[in-house]
């Protein structure tokens, strides 16, 4: 019964807030912590590959629906914004012993990545400081290894 109630409570703000998401800034700092409160949950939900559903958060939602249309609308927004980015970090490829998705050491091991790719498809030496200009000296171990490791997968 509570998961039926969950499932029309999720349809009708589905209903309610259309198929296109309101942006980020519809919620203002009245509803922030709402929001944020479902980008959490949408992130969880969509890195264990589990369906779209903010209704499985039903404590959370029946408390924003306590409070207001608004406040529920944002929280759903924030939860699908959650879960569309986990959910496209866990279908990017994986590489063995790469930094995890969402630290400064993976965004410069995926610039090294590219680059590498960039230089195996051009014939080129595998040579990652000839783009030192690409990353900060902080993480270039991080840089060298994405670098390197694409850089053999296409060469």
């Amino acid at each position: 019964m509570i998961r039926l109630n969950c499932l029309i409570i999720a349809a009708l703000l589905t209903s309610i807030i259309g198929s296109t998401p309101a942006l980020a800034s519809n919620c203002g700092i009245k509803f922030q912590h709402s929001y944020e409160e479902g980008v959490r949950h949408g992130r969880i939900d969509g890195s264990q590959q589990q369906s779209n559903d903010p209704g499985r958060h039903r404590s959370h939602l029946y408390e924003d629906l306590d409070k207001g249309r608004e406040r529920a609308e944002c929280y759903v927004e924030g939860y699908d914004i959650g879960y569309g980015n986990a959910n496209a970090d866990a279908s990017k490829p994986s590489y063995d012993d790469a930094p995890e998705y969402g630290t400064n050491e993976r965004d410069y091991y995926e610039d090294g990545c590219r680059d590498g790719t960039g230089d195996a498809q051009m014939n080129m030496s595998m040579a990652y400081e000839r783009h030192s200009d690409m990353y900060d000296s902080r993480f270039e171990p991080y840089f060298k290894q994405g670098y390197e490791a694409c850089w053999r997968q296409y060469r």
